[in-house]
């Protein structure tokens, strides 16, 4: 796990948890590629979203990150600006996969899902706990959202929003993304069952 030079676990786990946006990522269809494609995968999403990081405004290196091969779970301080990370980092992640996408192997292909949600959380002993961090890992894993990036589909990245992370970023009108671009879907996955809203970056039309 990535964590800010200056924190510390103790630190993290005594007192009050903080309040955090929750940011998961994950690779689709990655088992299907092999040995080597699926450690150069790793390599390229890492590069990928710290490059979108960079072009956002945003500091990665402050983001509790927990890397899972071919996924990324983060907390994400409030200092790191939940508009841009909602808006500005999620538009950067699709332009920063189509231009990789466009010079890569067809067969290599990206695409991405990516989640979002908000609330407490902190580091435990192996991980991260909070329901937002319990909401964030089965929106990533949602039908809608897999369905989103049917193979034979234009889209190289979709994104899902918790309802409080749409409301208070996106129909708030705070971030870069129009309330119009999003979709609400019902998602039940394991315990977890909520609304949500889905957004095709590639399909967004001015």
């Amino acid at each position: 796990m990535q964590l800010h030079p200056s924190l510390s676990w103790r630190r993290r786990t005594s007192g009050a948890p903080e309040r955090f946006l929750c940011l998961s990522v994950d690779v689709q269809g990655y088992a299907g590629h092999d040995d080597l494609g699926q450690a150069q995968i790793q390599r390229d999403l890492l590069d990928l979203l710290d490059l979108a990081g960079s072009r956002a405004g945003l500091d990665r290196r402050r983001w509790l990150r927990q890397p899972a091969g071919d996924a990324e779970l983060a907390l994400i301080p409030r200092s790191e600006a939940p508009s841009r990370v909602v808006g500005d980092f999620c538009l950067e992640l699709a332009a920063a996969l189509w231009r990789y996408n466009r010079v890569g192997d067809p067969m290599a292909r990206m695409r991405l899902r990516l989640a979002l949600d908000d609330g407490p959380a902190e580091v435990a002993r192996n991980g991260f706990a909070g329901q937002a961090v319990v909401g964030v890992s089965r929106l990533v894993d949602a039908a809608p959202l897999r369905r989103a990036l049917e193979p034979a589909g234009p889209a190289d990245l979709a994104v899902i929003l918790s309802e409080g992370v749409h409301r208070d970023w996106v129909r708030s009108g705070r971030s870069a993304v129009r309330p119009g671009w999003c979709r609400r879907v019902a998602i039940a996955e394991k315990e977890y069952a909520a609304d949500a809203w889905l957004w095709v970056p590639c399909m967004v039309t001015a």
